[in-house]
């Protein structure tokens, strides 16, 4: 496209006539969005193409959930996978971090009015392992106050700490 085309695209204005919303019906719309609500937004965190077709088989298989899971491609390299019920949706989200072929999988609640352009991933939980601590400082207070320097804490695993 030359740069003339360009300019002259960039003056296109609207007549008062085309400057009018576009009344949409809400015809289903809370069917839908009950749907939706069962949703999470994910993205594969890579810098080379991923493999969907396997990537989506593994995590079916995974979650344990086969064709209980859809996951469709939203454009610009976000899925959305929806669930049937909501103890589904919930057992994936406690239980990441998920990946696929070493490509970490951020996940996002879906929301009402988000977009393709609106979808920002603010966090990733971590499971996170201290080596090499001191004995006095192997207890989940210190675990909390690691945890808290690193960012927000979800959990300190104190199972390894308990005896027999």
């Amino acid at each position: 496209m030359d740069l003339d085309v360009i300019e002259r695209i960039h003056h296109i204005t609207l007549t008062s006539e085309e400057d009018q919303p576009i009344p949409v019906r809400a015809v289903h719309r809370e069917k839908i969005l009950e749907e939706y609500s069962l949703s999470l937004i994910g993205k594969f965190l890579s810098t080379r193409p991923v493999n969907l077709k396997a990537a989506k088989n593994i995590l079916r298989s995974e979650w344990k959930l086969g064709s209980d899971l859809k996951i469709i491609d939203v454009g610009n390299g976000l899925l959305q996978f929806k669930f049937t019920l909501e103890s589904q949706l919930q057992w994936v989200w406690d239980n990441g971090p998920w990946s696929f072929d070493n490509n970490i999988l951020a996940l996002q609640r879906w929301e009402k009015g988000l977009t393709v352009r609106t979808v920002v991933f603010k966090s990733l939980p971590m499971w996170v392992q201290v080596w090499g601590l001191p004995f006095d400082l192997i207890n989940e207070e210190a675990g909390l106050d690691i945890g808290r320097g690193l960012g927000s804490v979800v959990e300190v695993d104190c199972r390894a700490l308990a005896s027999d």
